[in-house]
């Protein structure tokens, strides 16, 4: 049982799958990665590259995160590149779109991308120099997500000289293709404390080519950081979904036990998942720059309460609950992965403000 339940009508079809597919894999691949079959059995239920509504979209992420968020974070790494190219207006767009787009709106193909290293300050990383028919990239990219298991790659770079005001998204073939790119080094797998599951590598850029037909997109670089900014400004389904999969839990939890205690922190919490994600989701589907700081302090109050939920199941299933192995112990990493996914400055300020003016009251909760 959901605790939380659907912002949305019922989406049967994606629990069958995600129930019967996801969920049950979700501490193997917490160590092992996400199969390849998984995600091909979401693209056959239409739900990796299909485009659907909004509330939709929303809901099919907060069921996977729930159940599993290294597949939901695998899964939501596609939709970037997918958009991208759908909609990209450089010269070379259409013979892309003729080799990737079918295959990534089918499912056939999955996509990863690379584009964090964008918002960090300091010098670009990797970079773009333009040269007779393309670009030059140097540089490093210190994570990839789904490298192993993705078709293709949509790799973002700031270019340099008088291009120094543009970023550049290109297309290659990823890691799964088995296709050997002239210039490209991928690393080991990196050992993550969460999300080690998600098939994040490395990459090393040494004077690699890239054709202008393999260039979807040449933007520029403070538009898209405004764009992205207003973007990552609002919370994020997989922090509902985490806290709905730790809510579900702890609510079978409290039925095996007949605890009456755990069950009135499930009801407390669920009501409060609920108010954050209606307010949260009414503010997100205004114009982007509606009330940035009401929508900052909605994110932080999802992954404040993401973190509670998920500490919540440790706290009832007391010296089981820090077992290596469990579900309990897998979700509260996932929480802390969610602090910093897709973080900005904005956002990090907006966390930081959050646990430091709602915590640290020593009056005892029966006097409040």
């Amino acid at each position: 049982m959901d605790p939380v339940g659907a912002d949305t009508q019922e989406f049967a079809d994606a629990a069958a799958v995600i129930d019967a597919v996801i969920a049950p894999a979700a501490e193997l691949v917490d160590h092992a990665g996400v199969q390849r079959s998984a995600i091909d059995a979401l693209a056959a239920a239409g739900l990796l590259g299909s485009p659907l509504a909004p509330a939709v979209q929303r809901e099919l992420a907060e069921l996977l995160a729930a159940a599993d968020a290294s597949t939901w974070f695998c899964w939501v790494q596609h939709q970037s590149p997918l958009r991208t190219l759908a909609h990209a207006p450089s010269p070379g767009a259409e013979a892309l779109r003729g080799r990737w787009l079918g295959g990534m709106e089918s499912g056939r193909l999955l996509a990863a991308v690379a584009f964090a290293h964008l918002r960090r300050p300091g010098p670009p990383k990797p970079v773009a120099s333009r040269t007779a028919g393309g670009w030059v990239l140097n540089g490093t990219l210190d994570w990839v997500t789904s490298w192993d298991i993705a078709d293709v790659v949509m790799i973002m770079a700031r270019c340099d000289g008088d291009d120094a005001a543009k970023v550049i998204s290109c297309f290659l073939p990823a890691g799964r293709s088995g296709v050997p790119i002239p210039g490209l080094e991928v690393g080991e797998p990196l050992s993550l404390l969460s999300m080690g599951g998600t098939h994040t590598r490395p990459l090393a850029l040494r004077d690699l080519f890239v054709p202008d037909e393999s260039v979807a997109a040449v933007d520029d670089l403070g538009e898209w950081l405004a764009a992205d900014s207003m973007r990552t400004m609002d919370a994020s389904p997989a922090a509902f979904g985490v806290t709905r999969g730790a809510l579900r839990e702890l609510k079978g939890l409290a039925a095996a036990r007949g605890d009456a205690d755990i069950d009135r922190a499930v009801e407390r919490l669920a009501q409060q998942c609920r108010e954050i994600r209606r307010a949260a989701y009414s503010l997100s589907d205004l114009p982007s720059e509606s009330q940035s700081a009401e929508r900052l302090d909605l994110r932080a109050a999802s992954l404040d309460l993401v973190v509670r939920a998920t500490t919540a199941v440790v706290i009832a299933r007391a010296g089981a609950g820090v077992l290596s192995g469990t579900s309990a112990e897998r979700r509260v990493r996932e929480a802390m992965f969610l602090q910093i996914q897709a973080q900005t400055a904005d956002s990090r300020r907006a966390g930081l403000r959050w646990i430091s003016d709602n915590r640290g009251s020593i009056e005892p909760a029966t006097r409040r």
